[in-house]
């Protein structure tokens, strides 16, 4: 895609100009994915609400009513938004990637009243596998610094306050992992256990399959917030205040641990439940929104180092 190391190793005035065209286009090709990546979490974040207030409407609940046909109607603007800028990015998307999603969009909001409830959730959870996968592609584009792709600017150090030296290339692998591909799986798990546990409790009773569903996503939950928390106090001493919402994760994580309990008491009890559904999605929705600040803070981390990174590059030529 881009010149490999060394490639610029005897400079002349064409050697330059070809130099700055091919800086000018991994510039363009980055900022691109950057663009497509923000769009996918906003895709991300609608379709898991779109997933949590159809299977609480599915279950009788018709307080939904209203903000569900808003968001159906966003989340149609935001697939044509992301397909129209995807066309003009040469291929950061492939066109197969594109009809996938459009495809399982028009499979899921047709006649969804019509579905059962488990294939509602799985024709979502599906889509959104779908979008993290893209994700997750765009964001290993964005794995090596546009300095040590044209080699002409050496990467540097970050000084840690106990003295250690910290490359600026670990530190911008650490946030890309973290808030594209750790901290969007941990906000799937909780949007899962806001579906299943927001309908369990909107018909009253968690049967056998739902009750394995919930109880398997507690788990892998419970398993990877534990490596996340792990992630962001390491993120915490590297960064300092580069992502200031890093710091709340943890009074979250308290509110995360609660809704796990909460969901394991009183919907997977296997009696009647007389939990409010509405209560069970607004808290996980709030634990969801604060995470999905946390992944935007992350992104616009990166996008201001690559500004950065460019700027050095600049100045170094």
């Amino acid at each position: 895609m881009i010149a490999h190391k060394g490639l610029f190793s005897a400079p002349s005035a064409s050697t330059d100009t070809e130099m700055f065209a091919q800086f000018c286009e991994l510039y363009r090709q980055r900022q691109d994915a950057l663009n497509l990546i923000k769009q996918l979490i906003q895709m991300i974040k609608a379709v898991q609400r779109h997933r949590g207030m159809s299977m609480a409407l599915l279950g009788g609940n018709t307080l939904f009513r209203e903000e569900f046909d808003r968001l159906q109607l966003q989340l149609e603007r935001r697939l044509m938004s992301l397909q129209t800028f995807a066309a003009h990015t040469n291929q950061l998307l492939s066109e197969r990637d594109q009809e996938n999603l459009h495809s399982a969009w028009v499979t899921i909001s047709r006649d969804w009243q019509q579905d059962s409830v488990i294939d509602n959730y799985e024709l979502h959870c599906h889509l959104i596998e779908q979008l993290l996968g893209m994700l997750a592609t765009l964001a290993k584009q964005l794995e090596q610094p546009v300095s040590t792709l044209v080699n002409s600017h050496p990467d540097v150090a970050v000084v840690n306050v106990d003295g250690t030296s910290y490359p600026n290339r670990f530190r911008h692998l650490e946030v890309l992992h973290f808030s594209t591909r750790l901290m969007p799986s941990v906000v799937e798990q909780i949007g899962r256990i806001r579906a299943l546990s927001t309908y369990a409790a909107a018909i009253g009773h968690c049967d056998s399959h739902h009750d394995g569903k919930l109880r398997y996503v507690i788990q892998c939950t419970r398993v990877n917030n534990e490596k996340l928390r792990h992630q962001a106090k390491r993120l915490e001493g590297i960064l300092e205040d580069d992502i200031g919402l890093l710091g709340q994760l943890k009074s979250y994580e308290i509110k995360l641990m609660f809704l796990l309990n909460m969901v394991e008491s009183d919907v997977l009890h296997g009696g009647k439940i007389t939990t409010d559904s509405n209560r069970l999605f607004s808290v996980a929705t709030d634990i969801i929104d604060v995470y999905l600040h946390v992944i935007e803070e992350g992104i616009q981390l990166i996008t201001r180092w690559h500004e950065e990174d460019i700027e050095n590059w600049l100045q170094s030529s």
